[in-house]
């Protein structure tokens, strides 16, 4: 009796994490190939630059193991494509499916979960531990950004690495080493953390140093030194694009000159940083700003249950930070005001569409636990019957809110995403390209709207034969390029059509080809092929 009796007691320190943890890895690895359908252009051109490194060590530039991809013109972060690298060595080299290429994504996201539980339990205890993993695995949009690999969305993940190693580091000292190899490889996930991971650890660093917890010593230094050795590339990528060193191009990493440079985005003025921050209060507040594929409403981000916890957790952290300040105690808290210091911080030096915020959704997703857990401990003081009662009943809540916005994603989002993310535009090019064997055809033109960066994809086209056959449109948008024989043409002149060609085109053009071709449809695009 007494042994069955400790396993209850032990359910909710034990068990209902892991079961919580579950939970959040299913619902981020169910489908995901095929929820959203098909896949995004940036997500294309990270899995192909993956598999142009991979085979011949070059991206669509030539450049050899680029410390930034080329891509669009004005570079792309590489950390997404570097994690996809041993995917590659389980396909023997091929373009890997969706579901495999959306995997590092999804598995950082579900590492992310457990060392929120771990961050919140150091920082705070148990409960709020356990409400930060329960809304942090419920939290559409971090459910949302698991299910599809775009590069930006693994910051948010680094960041919360390095923070939690941070933390372990101030009581043994060789975990700040894990610290700056997250905080450093964080900055190859998105540039906008360049600014912002230096003044968070500004905020931590100071503050464990005026507290005593962090000491100026051989680890604080080799983190420091190791922490800039891996930043270094990137310091000199700008020196490079600033125009001040020439493009550096070693045999193992080229540090390139990109065609565009977004250096020119950050604000400097303070009309443009309010205007910017202005911005992101409304993606917050309205939390229907962005492609449709960003948010799903009328969830939002965060639900509106969750919105009215973020602001009494965000108050409540902030009082009880004032009063750790005014006893000159040390205070977990102050860490969580750090995360949303940053976070605010990237609200200001960009005009932001929400994922190049999302260093701010972490933050704000604790800040709600923490405000669940500070009613919740308020309740339970004062009266022990609401105490009991309100943690289930809000969870119960909770939960409902997920089930309402699992059935919108697997229904109404997966229609909404399956238009941008270009559904079925894979199987039409390979069906384009058996045909053009069956009629003896050499040249696929494909309509503008799929994107490049797909059709490199799909084919599995290499880099070498890209760049010794592209025909460029406006750099770096080819026009045209060959792979394996088959000339492929980016767009379609509708006012030139020919028998030459299979063509590859949107439903909503189908009126063009039907007298002429014979027309197959998959999802909501089409392979027109020359009638006999």
């Amino acid at each position: 009796m007494p042994f069955k009796f400790q396993k209850i007691r032990s359910f909710p320190n034990v068990f209902l994490p892991l079961l919580i943890l579950c939970l959040g890895a299913v619902i981020r690895l169910l489908f995901l190939g095929t929820v959203p359908g098909g896949m995004h252009q940036d997500e294309a051109i990270v899995a192909w630059n993956a598999f142009a490194v991979f085979n011949e060590g070059m991206d669509s530039a030539g450049n050899r193991y680029p410390i930034y991809m080329a891509d669009w013109g004005d570079g792309h972060s590489p950390l997404y494509g570097w994690l996809l690298t041993p995917i590659y060595i389980l396909t023997g080299g091929h373009v890997a499916p969706a579901y495999l290429s959306r995997l590092p994504q999804a598995i950082v996201s579900i590492l992310t979960l457990w060392t929120v539980y771990l961050l919140m339990k150091r920082l705070f205890n148990s409960r709020a531990a356990l409400w930060s993993l329960f809304l942090l695995a419920i939290c559409p949009w971090h459910i949302m950004m698991s299910r599809w690999g775009l590069d930006v969305n693994l910051a948010p993940g680094f960041l919360i690495f390095g923070l939690y190693f941070f933390l372990k580091g101030l009581e043994k000292k060789g975990f700040l080493l894990l610290s700056a190899v997250f905080y450093g490889f964080s900055l190859y996930s998105y540039a906008l953390l360049w600014p912002i991971v230096p003044f968070i650890l500004a905020l931590q660093i100071l503050y464990c140093l005026y507290y005593k917890k962090l000491r100026i010593d051989k680890w604080s230094l080799l983190a420091s030194l190791l922490l800039f050795l891996i930043a270094l590339p990137l310091i000199l990528f700008v020196l490079v694009n600033s125009d001040i060193l020439p493009e550096i191009t070693l045999p193992f990493m080229t540090i390139p000159r990109m065609p565009g440079y977004r250096g020119s985005e950050i604000a400097f003025q303070l009309s443009q940083m309010w205007a910017n921050f202005r911005n992101a209060l409304s993606i917050l507040w309205h939390q229907n700003q962005g492609a449709p594929y960003d948010i799903l409403l009328p969830w939002g981000l965060f639900y509106d249950i969750g919105r009215v916890f973020i602001v009494i957790g965000t108050l409540a952290l902030l009082v009880r930070l004032f009063s750790a300040f005014r006893k000159k105690s040390f205070a977990g808290e102050y860490f969580l005001f750090a995360q949303l210091a940053g976070g605010a911080f990237s609200c200001v030096l960009v005009m932001a569409s929400p994922h190049q915020i999302n260093a701010l959704y972490i933050p704000l997703v604790l800040s709600q636990a923490y405000g669940v857990w500070f009613v919740t401990d308020y309740l339970r003081k004062k009266s022990s019957a609401i105490g009991k009662i309100m943690p289930p009943l809000l969870a119960i809540l909770y939960l409902i809110c997920l089930l309402l916005f699992q059935r919108d994603y697997y229904t109404k989002y997966r229609q909404i995403a399956s238009a941008y993310f270009a559904e079925g535009l894979e199987e039409c090019i390979d069906y384009a390209r058996e045909q053009c064997i069956e009629k003896n055809i050499s040249v696929i033109s494909v309509e503008k709207a799929a994107q490049w960066p797909r059709l490199l994809l799909y084919t599995e086209t290499l880099p070498s034969e890209y760049l010794s056959t592209v025909v460029y449109d406006e750099p770096p948008a080819p026009a045209s390029f060959e792979n394996d024989g088959l000339h492929i043409n980016t767009r379609i002149q509708f006012d030139e059509l020919t028998r030459e060609s299979i063509y590859v085109l949107y439903f909503t053009d189908m009126y063009a080809f039907e007298d002429d071709f014979i027309l197959t449809r998959f999802h909501d695009w089409c392979v027109a092929v020359p009638r006999d």
